[in-house]
């Protein structure tokens, strides 16, 4: 019965809106869970309740095409069943999410324990942090509502931009990106992913420059290297002249070493870097590439994979009040194109997008030309200023340094 009721409830807006980070496909199993994947897909599309009947179209026909005809018809009575389930008041509801809630964080606590009883490595940080995250995932009553005084109100959104772009167009249009924002840059191969979060943070006038303390996650080549990028993006040496000038390279270094910290994490789930930020309390992270970061979970396609992985991005950057810059790959769809959008990002159309604040992908027509240093910033998700543009700069290869 509680199946039944939570899946009529989450198909009204509001309450999706307002009890989506506390309700797991985890404790829905079965048509239930794949109901609640169909449901989640639907209000990230459209911005209206759903109706039951529009559930039962959407999951079968839009989403599930290829659903057999006695799988169908067992969810054609379930639905019925569905419809004929009373709606619970709203204390009632409370309860329900609370129990469900309760469910999951017991689940993946009991899991985690059992690994542990096994044989794995201890790390009871991540148990805390599951509890941590249950005690403060629920809505309460009892938050403060948001300030009515402007001077409060302007001083808080000085906060949401703490940290300023050093890429002239970026800053006069988008100001900065400060703590509980997620932005995501993306790029095909060899475009300047990495080039790019690594200017923004090391370039002068940048993130680290102005005292953020940076924590970079590193997969996707050696920290050792990125390292070195990030001391000749700042000194302006490339790696043979870093070596002729060590001791002056130190010197200019020395200014910003502190606030950077490069961590390889090739096994790293998203609870081990949600238990770091816990401890170490970084102004910004960056997690390059976050799509090859492992989550728990059984899922059936890669997008809902990576789905849950972004969502737990989110969700770090909220908890920790911290900057979640995320670096993605671009779909084949976005190769030798300057003009690139979200929805060509890899494996996902939707879920990555849904999370963002704000998502940056780095277009490069010529991308078969080594000698081509110029490069198109598509902002097609913007939720801090709302602007939208396609700029273009310079990317200095040697230097990891982009400029306008």
């Amino acid at each position: 019965m509680i199946e039944k009721q939570i899946i009529k409830l989450l198909l009204g807006k509001k309450f999706y809106t307002q009890y989506k980070g506390s309700i797991t496909r985890n404790v829905l199993q079965g048509n239930f869970g794949s109901l609640f994947d169909t449901i989640q897909k639907a209000h990230d599309k459209y911005d209206t309740d759903i109706n039951i009947d529009e559930l039962y179209s959407l999951h079968t026909t839009v989403y599930n095409p290829a659903i057999t005809r006695a799988a169908k018809e067992q969810l054609s009575e379930l639905i019925e069943d569905i419809k004929e389930t009373q709606e619970p008041s709203k204390e009632i509801a409370d309860d329900i999410v609370k129990i469900l809630s309760e469910r999951d964080v017991a689940q993946r606590i009991a899991v985690e324990a059992t690994e542990i009883f096994n044989g794995k490595p201890a790390d009871f940080n991540a148990i805390t942090s599951m509890i941590e995250k249950y005690k403060t995932g629920l809505p309460s009553e009892k938050l403060d509502a948001v300030t009515n005084d402007i001077g409060e109100l302007l001083d808080k959104l000085n906060v949401v931009s703490k940290w300023q772009f050093n890429l002239t167009v970026l800053k006069n249009n988008i100001g900065g990106i400060g703590p509980g924002n997620l932005m995501i840059a993306f790029a095909r191969p060899e475009v300047g992913k990495t080039a790019f979060w690594v200017s923004l943070v090391s370039a002068p006038y940048g993130f680290a420059e102005q005292g953020a303390k940076v924590h970079a996650f590193i997969n996707e080549e050696p920290a050792v290297r990125t390292q070195m990028r990030a001391i000749s993006c700042f000194t302006g040496y490339n790696k043979e002249q870093v070596s002729e000038n060590t001791g002056e390279a130190q010197v200019e270094w020395s200014k910003i070493k502190d606030n950077i910290k490069m961590i390889d994490t090739v096994d790293w789930t998203i609870d081990d870097i949600d238990s770091h930020c816990e401890k170490h309390k970084p102004d910004i992270i960056v997690i390059d590439q976050l799509d090859k970061i492992n989550v728990k979970g059984t899922f059936a396609r890669t997008d809902e994979k990576l789905r849950a992985i972004y969502t737990g991005a989110r969700e770090i950057a909220k908890r920790r009040e911290c900057v979640v810059i995320a670096i993605s790959q671009a779909s084949a769809d976005a190769h030798n194109r300057d003009h690139i959008s979200f929805d060509m990002m890899e494996n996902s159309k939707t879920g990555k997008a849904a999370e963002a604040d704000l998502i940056i992908g780095i277009g490069n027509r010529t991308s078969n030309d080594p000698t081509n240093n110029m490069r198109v910033l598509n902002i097609s998700k913007n939720k801090i200023t709302g602007w939208h543009g396609d700029p273009s700069c310079i990317i200095d290869k040697y230097l990891s340094r982009y400029t306008d």
